[in-house]
């Protein structure tokens, strides 16, 4: 189960498949082959608008760094997705 923070201390972007942490209502999930980054902040003027500023840009900063020292291909295609099967049906006898 993913671990939610209110900051980014800890988080490594692309170390793991389990840390994620939100500001306001914005969303940043770490995998080890993207950081998605989903939802809403509206960042207002005045100290707390500040600090979440801040926070995302160290967010954003701490994404970058990891980026730039990996040996990066030109372009990797996102995953496909889940592949569907069909089961069973555990309500039929």
């Amino acid at each position: 189960m993913p671990t939610s923070s209110s900051a980014n201390a800890g988080f490594a972007p692309f170390a793991n498949d389990a840390d994620a942490l939100t500001l306001g209502e914005l969303n940043v999930e770490n995998h080890t082959d993207h950081v998605a980054v989903f939802g809403n902040l509206e960042i207002r003027r005045d100290a707390e608008g500040l600090r979440q500023a801040q926070a995302l840009k160290a967010v954003l900063d701490a994404v970058v760094a990891a980026l730039s020292v990996a040996d990066l291909p030109a372009h990797v295609d996102a995953a496909g997705g889940t592949t569907a099967r069909q089961v069973k049906n555990p309500f039929e006898s």
